[in-house]
């Protein structure tokens, strides 16, 4: 057979530790304009001279969206780097490596019977994987076959849009996999463009608001987003006016706000006029409610505290002695019941919605910017239609932690702000 020499600079730099190695899971996500889609092309193009099964099928949930993508991209290449060594057909989009008899066919979720391109295939690549459903992947991922010693791979590539997308699980567990790979890239990645001039026009789209600053996460750092900004629990946060660094004043007292249903979690916060700054977070998975009282004591010695947070902290949560967990943190803290502002039911998602946007909006609220847990669940949470939680904590287990202690202490401690506001007018 013809040798070929391919040289690495044929990819972007970032895409060299990828070129080689084929993966069980091999997931590209970020921005625009990084040049994911082409590098994979070329490594689908690479790996298909290879002496061994390489059958790819290139995948779009759209049948007619296969022909200005995945098939333009390959063909592309072909015709560039290749003209000579490989036979391009219109039916199902193939492209045949003449060499090796190794090929490319595309694939539309949304035709049934176009399923049998997949037929032969032991490599899938899944173009712009966010507009596939979960259903698809599996579907694929089960059918794409070969013989024993024969690699079975699965690409995909997508820009992150919403983080309650199925994507977003699935592909956090490709990092931490065996013979997986996760890879980010951007389009500051890319020096075969003008990033420069890309950057400052999607700095424009940033200064627009809540919408604009969701977009710039997407668009220019790759972050997932959130799919509508009008469902955020806290539409009204910006991290210019509402992230920075708020010293502690130790003349005032210092507001306890907590969460207790899981591993205890604790903001410390101190009042602002029309408002309050958080100072830090306190609890990690594992550590028990004395030793995060024992953490908040050496951080505040001297301080004078009150306790806002979870109705539930006044029902038993010690299986041996009983103690609710207020009273475990009265006795860790030294404090009396007068500095307890608890209410015994917590208040509705709706009602904490409307008062914490109203703080963040009309009030004065600074969040310090190692409270990345909180600041994190801020910019993720979202209500369903009934402007509930629930959905988005079901699917999202290991958060809403941080967010519940901030939307304990809007209700506890800020009542007289939210009359100045006309509150129930809102």
């Amino acid at each position: 057979m013809k040798e070929f020499e391919f040289n690495k600079n044929w990819w972007l730099k970032w895409y060299w530790p990828h070129i080689q190695k084929v993966y069980e899971i091999e997931g590209h996500y970020g921005t625009r304009q990084s040049g994911k889609t082409h590098q994979i092309g070329r490594k689908l193009i690479f790996h298909s001279f290879q002496e061994k099964q390489f059958n790819v099928v290139h995948a779009r949930k759209e049948y007619n969206k296969i022909e200005g993508s995945t098939f333009k991209i390959l063909k592309d290449i072909v015709l560039k780097d290749f003209k000579d060594d490989f036979t391009i057909k219109q039916d199902h989009f193939q492209i045949i490596n003449k060499h090796t008899g190794n090929w490319f066919r595309g694939l539309g979720m949304d035709k049934s019977e176009n399923a049998k391109s997949i037929e032969g295939a032991n490599i899938a690549w899944m173009n712009e994987a966010n507009q596939f459903t979960i259903d698809d992947f599996d579907y694929i991922d089960t059918t794409i076959r070969g013989n024993s010693g024969v690699d079975i791979s699965m690409i995909l590539d997508w820009n992150p849009q919403s983080i309650s997308h199925w994507l977003k699980k699935e592909s956090d567990s490709f990092a931490i996999r065996e013979n997986c790979a996760l890879v980010k890239s951007t389009f500051w990645d890319n020096y075969l463009i003008d990033r420069e001039s890309l950057h400052n026009k999607l700095l424009k789209i940033k200064e627009r608001g809540t919408l604009g600053e969701n977009l710039y996460k997407i668009w220019a750092l790759g972050e997932w987003g959130i799919e509508d900004v009008n469902k955020l629990f806290i539409r009204k946060f910006n991290r210019q006016k509402n992230v920075g660094q708020p010293q502690y004043e130790s003349e005032y007292e210092v507001f306890l706000a907590w969460d207790l249903n899981y591993d205890p979690v604790c903001h410390a916060i101190q009042l602002l006029e029309n408002g309050f700054v958080v100072l830090k977070t306190f609890g990690e998975e594992g550590l028990t409610l004395p030793y995060v009282c024992a953490q908040i004591k050496n951080d505040y010695p001297e301080a004078f505290f009150i306790i806002n947070g979870d109705a539930s902290g006044h029902f038993s949560r010690n299986l041996t002695d009983h103690s609710t967990s207020y009273e475990i943190i009265k006795q860790c803290l030294g404090i009396s019941w007068s500095q307890f502002n608890v209410p015994k039911s917590n208040p509705t998602h709706r009602r904490s919605r409307i008062q914490c946007n109203a703080l963040f909006d009309f009030g004065n609220v600074i969040i310090h910017e190692q409270c990345t847990e909180l600041i994190t669940d801020i910019e993720s949470a979202i209500v369903d239609d009934n402007e509930s939680l629930d959905p988005w904590k079901k699917a999202n287990p290991k958060r809403s932690h941080w967010l519940d202690p901030l939307r304990y202490h809007a209700n506890s401690e800020h009542q007289e702000f939210f009359k100045t506001i006309d509150f129930e007018q809102i």
